[in-house]
């Protein structure tokens, strides 16, 4: 399994990076890995929602479904995906930290099937893709 974590030290409060960052159609925005992220369903956010994310990886662009399933404001949200080949859990915490927030963004991906022999060059891969989304993510909270 590639996991990847970051933190984020941010000027939003924990509500507002919540609020940024639970609305996964806004993973275009701070991820340069993703092509677009385009919210299905129309209503409240919360457990539920579902997302189109068009995403580039190894040279080749993948379209995967996202649900957000669990949905704490502003504490916790948890996003999974899977396509039959990769299972996706993407988990975001937020704390309070003076006048801004502490967010920690923690992405695991577990190969399926025959693919499950990738994992160790994938895990390689998987980094630097991680790098790439937090420098994003990281300019972007601090900027907001």
């Amino acid at each position: 399994m590639a996991n990847y974590t970051t933190t984020v030290n941010s000027q939003m409060s924990a509500e507002e990076a919540f609020d940024y960052l639970s609305d996964f159609s806004t993973a275009d925005e701070w991820d340069a890995n993703t092509v677009s992220s385009d919210r299905i369903n129309n209503g409240a956010f919360g457990v539920g929602d579902k997302y189109t994310v068009v995403t580039k990886f190894a040279g080749r662009e993948m379209t995967l479904t996202y649900e957000t399933v669990e949905f704490e404001r502003p504490n916790r949200v948890v996003l999974k995906s899977s396509n039959g080949s990769t299972k996706i859990k993407d988990t975001m915490t937020f704390k309070a930290a003076g006048s801004g927030s502490t967010v920690t963004y923690d992405a695991n991906i577990e190969l399926q099937g025959l693919t499950k022999v990738l994992d160790p060059v994938f895990t390689l891969v998987f980094k630097r893709v991680g790098d790439r989304a937090a420098e994003g993510l990281k300019e972007k909270l601090r900027a907001k």
